[in-house]
């Protein structure tokens, strides 16, 4: 179930056993994180916990959130550059039970999370490589406890001695190899969702794609890109972002004509089409005559 505008509205929202104002949205089998803005940064925590999420991406500027809870989920990629932008505040995260088993994630959750102080990776594989624990506790200096253990003193000097050594070269030089592979995966899944796959061609075809995201990607200008976040942003309900994600899935760029029913492209391709029609009938006219 995607994690559409609607239900945001509707999900529970409650004041968590630690004080914080909270919005719930476990077992929604919630595919991937999207339209978070219209929260309007009114949470200080997420729960995503038992749902289908596999990467840490796509948050829109965030500043009161301090806690996420993905217990449950599939998440193995890490966008540290949209968290360290949007989640300045992230104090606390939970990725109980996920699939996180590279280094060069524990290095994206470093530089996307300088403030981190909780993080869980109990049940993800990573958890099973040889100095897991000090070479976590080295690439998130800020953290004060790591599955659900304080650390101590003395694990910070030994994993500074680790970082320092061979092992520690050796252990660096395969999250580089690894974030490469993650890179070229990424790249080839991108290339694939620009495929339309209907069973019939594997051809691309230009106009609407097979969902906003597709069209988003590959119909609009850098220009037109940053519009369109920008009215989602500033949508003032939820039947506002559909209606945006809708024309944008048509390949038709929302303009004003969101509220103001017109000046949009979408109103410029309608009179283009109505024009083209009085031109055909002007010449059926001329012939006839």
């Amino acid at each position: 179930m995607r994690l559409s505008a609607q239900i945001l509205q509707s999900a529970e929202q409650r004041t968590n056993p630690l004080s914080e104002r909270e919005l719930v949205l476990r077992s929604l089998a919630i595919p991937s994180i999207e339209h978070l803005s219209v929260t309007r940064d009114q949470f200080d925590s997420i729960d995503f916990s038992n749902n289908h999420i596999t990467s840490l991406d796509n948050f829109p500027r965030l500043n009161r959130l301090s806690s996420l809870y993905l217990s449950g989920n599939d998440v193995e990629r890490v966008d540290a550059r949209n968290l360290r932008k949007n989640l300045p505040g992230l104090k606390t995260l939970v990725l109980t039970g996920n699939r996180v088993g590279g280094w060069d994630v524990l290095g994206d959750l470093g530089v996307g999370c300088p403030g981190l102080e909780f993080l869980s990776l109990v049940g993800n594989p990573v958890t099973r490589r040889q100095h897991y624990r000090l070479y976590t506790i080295h690439k998130l200096p800020s953290l004060k406890v790591l599955d659900f253990v304080k650390i101590k003193q003395s694990e910070r000097e030994r994993a500074q001695r680790l970082a320092s050594s061979a092992a520690g070269a050796a252990m660096e030089a395969d999250a580089r190899t690894e974030a490469r592979a993650s890179a070229a995966t990424a790249a080839a899944a991108s290339l694939n969702g620009e495929i339309v796959n209907t069973g019939e061609s594997n051809t691309f075809e230009p106009g609407e794609g097979k969902s906003a995201e597709e069209s988003f990607a590959t119909q609009f200008t850098l220009e037109e890109k940053a519009k369109i976040r920008e009215m989602v942003a500033n949508a003032d309900s939820p039947e506002e972002i559909d209606r945006i994600e809708g024309l944008v899935k048509r390949g038709i760029f929302p303009g004003s004509s969101m509220t103001a029913g017109g000046g949009g492209n979408g109103e410029k391709k309608k009179s283009a089409d109505v024009g083209g029609e009085d031109v055909e009938n002007a010449a059926k006219k001329q012939r006839s005559e």
